[in-house]
């Protein structure tokens, strides 16, 4: 029998006898960073700090102090007693007090480290060995929050500074302002702002205390109008200057032009140009 001839780019044709469509470059490789198991447990440890902190908490008056919390509110105080200090245990959290306003915060400081980082995962803010840059911490502001970023070698602001609202949309915040450092190109601010302290809120001007007891008609003019008296140009020299002899023997004078102020009947001055013109409204 006759040796087949196909050749062998024919193994890449699809069903039927079709060419697959083969698209160099397509395909988008990513690494991954080759971490070591310590580093990575260390990394594991610094950004579940807080989770593994309250978990850690929670198990050890579970294990040790569960009999004795029991043996309390069971036997020593009243029931009613116990009610009332567990509904003042709630206030107390609930209410707004200072420790409510530092669980708030510390809170919204955990979620908006762990939305920035996957924010910066799914827009591929990575480097050619494919480490994110490195979240130095979340604090607390009177806005929202700030995130201080160390971009590792390989990344700069510029891969951020158009990401200010992807960064909003995955915090959950209302916008987003990127800056770095003046001091070091690596370090990184992200601003989240969360709520506008100003916004409920009513600024009063200590430039409006002569009108604050006026009715609204009466505010709507101008109050600086009674006290603007309009100023009295005084009238400039007449006297000519001295002629000047040419070389043919004339004579030359130079008169100089004058400004007057003409009153009128009502009370009010007007201030007349050069020319005559009413020049009132221009002074």
């Amino acid at each position: 029998m006759p040796k087949s001839t196909r050749s062998k780019s024919s193994w890449r044709q699809g069903r039927r006898g079709r060419p697959t469509a083969i698209m160099p470059g397509a395909v988008e490789t990513i690494t991954r960073p080759n971490q070591s198991t310590p580093v990575v447990i260390l990394l594991s440890l610094w950004r579940w700090r807080w989770e593994f902190t309250v978990l850690a908490g929670l198990v050890y008056v579970w294990h040790w102090h569960l009999a004795s919390i029991r043996t309390f509110f069971a036997d020593t105080l009243p029931a009613w007693v116990a009610v009332v200090f567990l509904v003042g245990t709630f206030y107390w959290l609930v209410a707004d007090t200072p420790v409510r306003r530092f669980l708030r915060n510390r809170m919204w400081c955990v979620i908006t480290r762990h939305r920035v980082r996957a924010c910066l995962v799914e827009t591929r803010m990575l480097n050619y060995s494919g480490n994110l840059p490195f979240i130095v911490g979340c604090f607390s502001t009177k806005t929202g929050q700030v995130v201080w970023l160390w971009m590792r070698p390989g990344l700069s602001i510029e891969k951020l500074e158009n990401q200010t609202e992807t960064l909003a949309s995955a915090c959950w915040a209302r916008s987003a302002l990127i800056a770095r450092s003046q001091r070091n190109a690596a370090l990184v601010r992200i601003d989240i702002d969360r709520r506008d302290p100003l916004a409920n809120k009513n600024i009063t001007s200590p430039l409006l205390h002569d009108t604050s007891g006026l009715p609204e008609a009466a505010v709507d003019e101008d109050a600086l109008l009674p006290f603007i008296t309009p100023e009295t140009v005084p009238a400039e020299s007449t006297t000519p200057p001295p002629t000047k002899t040419g070389t043919s023997g004339e004579t030359r004078t130079k008169t100089s032009k004058t400004k007057t102020s003409a009153a009128v009947n009502d009370g009010n001055i007007v201030i007349l140009g050069a020319n005559g013109e009413d020049v009132s409204d221009y002074v």
